[in-house]
């Protein structure tokens, strides 16, 4: 996600740091064991933390279709486009995979030498998403493939002209949609209980929400109709409601991600990206401005805190354990944003821009 790019659809950075806290507060208090499971609080972050995973799907497909026209890519070139979304994704993740197989930390599978190529060539969600050598890093190689595959679909919306375009969108959503229904609704729960998670991440399962999101960007051109902040607020509360209610209990998370239920919260998260981006830029306050630097601070929060983890969970336990490792990861994600993803981001872009 392009944080320059985020910043000039209203709440979509104070949004990514919203959905980032949520997934590094669902881990952590996993890992430090803070509610019971099957509590109306174990239910909820369970909710909201693998549901901002997928709303980060949706947002990554918004602002890709929103911000690079096929025109903007011809005219860059495809090397300088792919390149700057690698440099978007790989620098951290390159750091991430060297201190889990360095200090042989144990995210992921066996740092064997093909495994270590998919992950320096970004290639393993085509192969399988957990072959990543980091937790967490699935998401890394799915959104890699977007990134890949983006210059053909660009050139097909813009083939279709104002209209065909927005049908092409819808019907790329719908069939990717349609792609993902016997996973969904049957295929990860039919799997053992090892290969269950296994079965959840992959690529069938997963892309269908990039779709999403670029019809959500597609209808978000073709409308100059905004939402005051305060109005899209109101909305969302709503929203939120439904992913942190606590009914119906389980007790196994993956029951909440799969089956026709799963489609439903995947509508809420969209609902609430839409309402994100459909916002009208506004003066933030103390708080917005807060989420807006942890916004920007949100793919090193998502990749960081289980490290954080790791590192006090052998001294502190409980939520003293939790707090201290959501601090630290609050703080090393901002220090690799500040030293690794800004300067990797401006070697990405042309001289005249730097």
């Amino acid at each position: 996600m392009d944080r320059p790019a985020a910043s000039r659809f209203g709440g979509l950075d104070p949004l990514r740091g919203i959905l980032a806290l949520c997934v590094a507060v669902y881990h952590l208090s996993v890992w430090f064991a803070l509610w019971e499971s099957g509590s109306g609080l174990n239910m909820a972050t369970a909710r909201l933390g693998n549901y901002s995973v997928s709303a980060f799907f949706v947002l990554s497909g918004f602002l890709l279709f929103r911000t690079a026209s096929w025109a903007r890519v011809r005219t860059e070139g495809l090397g300088r486009f792919w390149l700057r979304r690698f440099l978007r994704l790989a620098p951290l993740f390159y750091l991430v995979c060297a201190l889990n197989v360095v200090l042989r930390l144990g995210m992921g599978p066996d740092p064997t030498g093909v495994r270590i190529l998919e992950n320096l060539t970004l290639t393993f969600g085509a192969i399988h998403p957990n072959h990543a050598l980091v937790t967490g890093g699935w998401y890394v190689g799915l959104v890699a493939l977007l990134y890949f595959a983006y210059p053909a679909l660009a050139w097909l919306r813009e083939k279709g002209g104002p209209r065909g375009g927005l049908v092409f969108l819808v019907a790329l959503a719908l069939g990717l949609w349609a792609w993902s229904l016997p996973s969904t609704l049957h295929g990860v729960m039919e799997q053992p209980l090892w290969n269950r998670f296994h079965t959840y991440v992959l690529a069938p399962n997963q892309l269908f929400l990039l779709a999403w999101g670029a019809l959500l960007a597609g209808l978000h051109e073709t409308t100059e109709k905004r939402l005051e902040p305060r109005l899209a607020l109101l909305l969302a509360l709503p929203l939120v409601w439904l992913l942190i209610k606590p009914t119906p209990q389980f007790f196994d998370h993956l029951a909440a991600l799969t089956g026709w239920s799963r489609y439903g919260y995947l509508l809420v998260v969209t609902g609430l990206v839409a309402l994100a981006a459909f916002t009208r830029d506004g003066e933030p306050g103390r708080c917005g401005k807060a989420l807006t630097h942890l916004g920007a601070w949100s793919y090193g929060l998502y990749l960081l805190h289980p490290f954080t983890m790791l590192l006090v969970k052998p001294y502190a336990t409980g939520r003293s354990g939790f707090s201290l490792a959501l601090g630290l990861a609050i703080l090393a994600a901002a220090a690799a944003h500040r030293w690794i993803e800004e300067p990797a981001g401006r070697w990405g872009r042309p001289k005249e821009k730097r």
